[in-house]
């Protein structure tokens, strides 16, 4: 008797923690660092982020998080992109150059669900 309660009350457990478990999304989000400027490269370099043109897209219920992110906008190397990214917890997914002048760096964060409007 006392077995089967135990199993029941482990079947039970199991489907309450499955049910609480929040649902996990991937977000992503693209830097740009570099100058248009080749020659001035060292001197003038910047970084851009970009979260996507479609807002609903990356739309966090707590907007701290985009103010963090615009941070990055303030950095001038590639090393301190990466840094300050890794540091908020977001993971390169990848590197490539374009002609020269502007390093593209892409990264990934997981949430939950719950952390975005939808």
């Amino acid at each position: 008797m006392k077995s089967k309660f135990l199993c029941i009350a482990a079947i039970l457990l199991a489907i309450s923690t499955a049910a609480a478990a929040q649902a996990r999304i991937d977000k992503y989000c693209q830097v740009r660092v570099g100058n248009p400027d080749y020659v001035l490269y060292l001197k003038n370099s910047s970084a851009k982020i970009s979260l996507g043109e479609k807002r609903e897209l990356f739309a966090p219920r707590d907007t701290a998080m985009v103010s963090q992110l615009k941070k990055v906008n303030s950095l001038t190397t590639e090393t301190d992109v990466l840094n300050y990214m890794s540091s908020l917890g977001w993971s390169v997914v990848n590197i490539h150059a374009i002609a020269n002048k502007w390093e593209v760096i892409y990264f990934k964060k997981q949430f939950d669900a719950a952390e975005f409007v939808r």
